[in-house]
Parts: structure tokens; sequence; C-alpha cells
């Protein structure tokens, strides 16, 4: 059944199996050495495999000592520890209370501020940044209506009195309080829009007269909480040159129309196209707002309120529009320290009351 013995590579003699014999292992070692089974061989390989179970059933003569049951307990019992393990490993529980510490929740609380701190003020530039992109946009479209509105009228910017033959009403100071109508003459009822219902016809801080296209300035208003020189931009809602929402600051928190409106110097043409970069409109300005609150601030830099402080828009008779941080202006060596919040008189003083405008067309005057 077998060989002579071999040498191997290695050196070492050992018996090896011819081929019949390994085919028969083979056969008897998938039936599990039932000597049943052996009829199933061909009629050659039969003896071979009666040899080979008569050699195998030597083994079940010697005696065997049965195993240890503890040491199959305690397998099964570590088997069944690995397989619970794992399966926990697979489960994503909840920690318990119990086990939650005092520092950890210090730890989560700490982490919690860091990132409120972190987000809060993240969160309150990019509002604000939109903001001030939005006034912007309004800004841009009421440039647009300006500049249709002067290409209209000669290239003059509007002014209440300039329209039709309306122009004596305003020889004397208007009424001291708000007219009863909107500024499209109709009486303030449900169908009238709420940002034009008691808005006077006319402003009443300054009145235009405008012969030829020379502005005559004449006093409307005995204080400033009757002041309103900013409606005269409401002209141009009134008759179609733009909507109400390009008068509007989002970041106003009056919610109304909120921009304030040049001041043109006396005895001066009141025109968009101006020789110098001349600003037309602003965010309000805060000197007036604090006036009409009976105060007077103590710093004459102020920034408007409508961005809480941080800065304004600026639209120039070019139509660029800035964002500046300080109401101070660089135009010329003339006029190195322009504040717009404040005229400048014949003395060249910056001072702001009633009877105050520009002294000269160089000086940039915003008013509401």
């Amino acid at each position: 059944m077998s060989h002579p013995p071999n040498e191997s590579p290695g050196g070492n003699f050992g018996l090896q199996l011819c081929d019949a014999d390994m085919r028969v292992l083979d056969f008897l070692a998938e039936h599990g050495f039932d000597a049943s089974k052996v009829p199933l061989l061909p009629a050659e390989d039969q003896p071979r495999a009666m040899a080979l179970v008569r050699q195998m059933q030597v083994l079940d003569v010697y005696p065997a000592d049965d195993s240890d049951s503890s040491l199959v307990d305690a397998t099964l019992a570590r088997i069944d520890r690995w397989e619970a393990a794992s399966e926990a490993s697979m489960r994503i529980q909840s920690g318990r209370l119990r086990n939650f510490r005092l520092s950890d929740f210090v730890s989560v609380a700490a982490l919690i501020l860091v990132g409120v701190g972190v987000l809060l003020p993240i969160a309150a530039r990019i509002r604000a940044q939109s903001l001030s992109t939005v006034c912007a946009n309004n800004m841009r479209s009421l440039y647009g209506g300006l500049d249709n509105y002067a290409r209209d009228h000669g290239g003059l910017l509007p002014a209440v009195a300039s329209f039709g033959n309306i122009g004596s009403l305003f020889s004397t100071s208007p009424e001291s309080q708000p007219s009863t109508h909107s500024s499209q003459g109709l009486p303030n009822n449900n169908s009238t829009p709420l940002y034009l219902q008691n808005t006077p016809m006319a402003p009443t801080q300054f009145v235009f007269q405008v012969p030829g296209g020379v502005v005559v300035i004449r006093q409307g208003s005995r204080d400033w909480s009757g002041s309103n020189h900013s409606a005269h931009l409401t002209q141009l809602v009134a008759l179609g040159y733009t909507d109400i929402h390009s008068l509007q600051c989002p970041a106003c928190a009056a919610g109304m129309p909120c921009f304030a409106y040049r001041v043109p110097a006396r005895g001066q043409r009141f025109v968009l196209d101006t020789p110098g970069r001349t600003v037309v409109v602003a965010d309000s300005n805060p000197m007036i707002e604090a006036r009409r609150l009976g105060s007077m601030p103590e710093s004459r830099v102020l920034n408007s309120s409508n961005h809480r402080g941080s800065g304004q828009n600026l639209l120039f008779s070019d139509g660029a529009i800035e964002w500046k941080t300080s109401p101070i202006l660089t135009t010329s060596p003339a006029t190195a320290m322009d504040n717009i919040w404040l005229p400048r008189d014949e003395r060249g003083r910056e001072m702001l009351d009633m009877r105050s405008w520009p002294s000269v067309a160089a000086d940039n005057f915003v008013s509401q």
C-alpha cells in the first residue's frame, strides 16, 4: 500500500501514500470511515478501503478519559461572554445619569458657552452685513428714481415747492400740525398705505422756492420735532419714480422712511449733477435725532443709529454708494473735515440750529 521509503529534500526518511491509497483515504474521510460505504468504491479499490477501515478501528480499543465537565462549562461560558461583549459593542447605548460626573457637566457647559460666545458675534456680524447690503441696494434703487426725476425736470432734484404753481403756497410758514392728507393729496383711510398716512404734504424744516432752479430757503418749523426734510423724497413715490422701500433702511428701528436728504446751499441750484462728489442721500442723521429728543450729543462724530452706530451708507451724486465708519469726509484741502451731519456757516463753523444751512455748495449736509 505504500512505496519504499524515499529521502525527502530535507534529508529525512518517511513513508508516502500512493495515489490509490490517497484516493481511498479521501473517500473514507468524507464518509466518516463507514465500512458500509466501501461498496460504493470501484472493485479494485475496495480491498484497500477495508484495510484502511481495519487500521482506523484499532484506535477505538485504546482507553480515553472522559473530558472534564468543568472545562467544558468554562469554555462555553467564555464563549457566551465573548459573544455578549461583541453584541454590546455594536449597540449605541445612552450613558446613565449616575455615571455622569460633575466634571463632565462642567466641561460640556464650558464647551457650550465657548460655542455660543463664538457663534453669536459671527451671526450678529453676518446679519449686520446683510442689512447694510439691503440698505445699499435700496439706495441704488432710489438713485435710479432721482436720476430719472432729474432727467425729466431739467436736472433738478425733488423739492416740494418746485412742482407746478404751488410754490406760492410756501411763502409763509406751513401748518404746525401734519396734514390729514397723504403725500398724494388723498385723505388718510384704509385704502391709503400705512407708510403714506400722516405724511406732511411738504417738508417743514426747510421750504424751497425754486424760481429758475435757484433755491431760496425759508424756515418752516419752529422746533426739531416738526422737521421733516426727507419728505421731499416721498415725491418720488407719489410720482411713480420709485417705491417706498427705496426710502427705507431695513436696519432702521422705526421701520419708516429714515434716510437723510441733502440740504443745498443757499442760492445754489438744487441739481443732481454737481462738479464734485456730493452726498445726496445717507442714513439717518443722529445729530438731528438727538435734537428731536431735546439732547445735545457731547461728540459730533457720531454714526447713524440705523446701523447701531457701526457706520452709514452714503449715496453720492455720481451714483456711487459707500459704507463709511465715520461721518467725516475728506473731499479737498479746503474741506478736510466735512461732517455730513452738520452744516458749515459763513464763518466756517459747523453749527446746527433751526436756521442752519450750508454756506457753500461744497459743504455736504444731509437732514431728515
